[in-house]
């Protein structure tokens, strides 16, 4: 899929340094958060970096990205979610880690996400970006409770299929 509202030119050029560094295709990672949902069509502004990936890789990104690191990966808990976190400052850009991102299920027992089930890819300036499927982060946003960004979502994926 193209994409259809370009980044910042800031967040460009993280992002590219990021697929340069981290090829997608060999680590799991994908562009989460307003970033990720721009590029897929949701027309929203952008503030930062939201970077999803697993356990092994998010201290990947740890250990090359050290000199940018303001925040070294942590065990992250809320009332409903449970992963890895990490912030980095490339460029000047704040870029948040998750990894191994689990939610409070049925059971009060902790499920993990197959990243690889909800990522799919972008064509954007001649670069494959991984993102997250529309479906999954407006089902996240909706278990957020942040409703109104998960309408924006549904919207896009109405045009989307029109």
């Amino acid at each position: 899929m193209k994409t259809i509202f370009d980044i910042p030119e800031q967040h460009a050029r993280v992002t590219s340094m990021l697929i340069r560094q981290f090829d997608p295709a060999q680590h799991v990672w994908a562009l989460t958060g307003s970033a990720g949902l721009r590029l897929q069509g949701v027309d929203i502004p952008v503030h930062d970096l939201d970077v999803q990936t697993d356990e092994k890789t998010i201290y990947l990104f740890e250990e090359k990205l050290a000199g940018f690191m303001k925040l070294p990966v942590h065990v992250w808990e809320s009332e409903h979610t449970r992963s890895y976190h990490g912030q980095a400052e490339i460029d000047g850009l704040q870029v948040e880690f998750l990894g191994d991102v689990r939610h409070l299920g049925e059971g009060n027992t902790w499920e993990s996400l197959d990243l690889e089930s909800v990522r799919m890819w972008v064509e954007w300036h001649e670069l494959q970006i991984p993102v997250l499927s529309l479906m999954h982060e407006a089902l996240a946003y909706e278990k957020m409770g942040r409703i109104q960004k998960a309408e924006l979502i549904r919207l896009a994926i109405r045009k989307e299929t029109l």
